[in-house]
């Protein structure tokens, strides 16, 4: 029998959320120019995608499949409940326009969800909640989190777009059970700790050392929840870190490649993850890095050494190659 491991899994997850990342953390007045550009982002990176034969999973807020949308008896969206947050006054719908997307396209977004899905190559549409509350906060019940997959479901499928995958915001997780209950197959999971039961400054500098060349012990793989899928993240893609900033595209990417042939030389998953305006502070570097991850994906792929994948399409592998006991 064979010891060569299988293909490793390339993912890329998307969070696309516009203003609603952001006002409900004091950011508003950041956000202008990274919105006006954001548009030009999303297709800039689905042309790289085609060129390069890149599939994505592309988490896509409620709100933004709406063209327009008015308060109903005074109040916005009676039928989203808002978590009764303690750090939030007001209420979590204060800041929507209720207008069209014309008037605020950064609150609406339908032509973003249309040019994701007339690309030629497969990309998958899923949530990222309906309106960016945070999942994992105390004060978020399993009733909230219904009555938001609900309303996301109801807006995605009446623009043909089945929901499969969910990306929490904030990367704050709980309430799994209602993924299943809503018909969710996949979710973003945390990066498993790397290197656990280590003083700090061992993991410190084990961490410098796993950035330069990744270990075998730091391979990541999904893994079944009862009947859903996590497809853990590994690696955020943010094109204005320190690290990215400090060593520019060229070898800023390297580090990304890495990761990536680690991947495909372990059988193991590769799940870059960033936000759609990310791309819009840096985008000269951003996409010079993009570009040589997508060549390095390209080559591992004809090898026969890397899958690119979506979520959903991870979820159906692992539902095939589960034994039941």
């Amino acid at each position: 029998m064979s010891n060569q491991p299988g293909p490793g899994l390339f993912v890329i997850s998307i969070d696309v959320e516009l203003a609603w990342g952001r006002v409900h953390h004091g950011e508003a007045s950041k956000a202008p120019s990274v919105f006006d550009r954001e548009r030009r982002s999303v297709a800039a990176l689905l042309d790289l995608m085609e060129r390069y034969e890149i599939s994505a999973t592309w988490a896509v807020v409620g709100h933004l499949f709406l063209e327009r949308c008015t308060p109903v008896a005074g109040k916005h969206h009676p039928d989203v409940r808002r978590a009764p947050y303690p750090w939030f006054s007001g209420d979590w719908f204060d800041g929507d326009p209720a207008t069209t997307v014309q008037d605020d396209p950064w609150w609406y977004a339908p032509d973003v969800v249309d040019a994701i899905r007339a690309s030629s190559v497969l990309q998958e549409i899923g949530s990222h909640s309906y309106s960016h509350q945070i999942v994992g906060d105390p004060a978020y019940d399993a009733e909230t989190f219904r009555s938001e997959l609900s309303a996301s479901r109801q807006l995605a499928s009446g623009a043909g777009v089945e929901l499969r995958s969910f990306v929490y915001p904030r990367n704050s997780i709980a309430h799994q059970e209602v993924l299943t209950e809503q018909g969710f197959v996949a979710y973003r999971g945390p990066t498993p700790p790397r290197f656990p039961g280590r003083p700090g400054y061992q993991r410190r500098l084990l961490s410098l050392a796993d950035t330069v060349a990744p270990m075998p012990s730091t391979a990541v793989q999904p893994a079944m929840d009862d009947e859903l899928c996590n497809v853990p993240q590994t690696y955020l893609f943010d094109p204005e870190s320190r690290v990215a900033r400090t060593l520019g595209a060229r070898l800023w990417s390297q580090v990304i490649v890495r990761r990536l042939e680690q991947a495909a030389r372990r059988g193991s998953l590769f799940h870059l993850w960033f936000h759609s305006h990310d791309l819009s502070t840096s985008p000269d570097r951003a996409f010079a890095a993009m570009e040589r991850l997508f060549i390095a994906a390209d080559q591992e792929r004809e090898a026969g050494r890397l899958l690119n994948l979506t979520m959903g399409q991870v979820a159906d592998s692992m539902s095939d190659t589960v034994v039941e006991p």
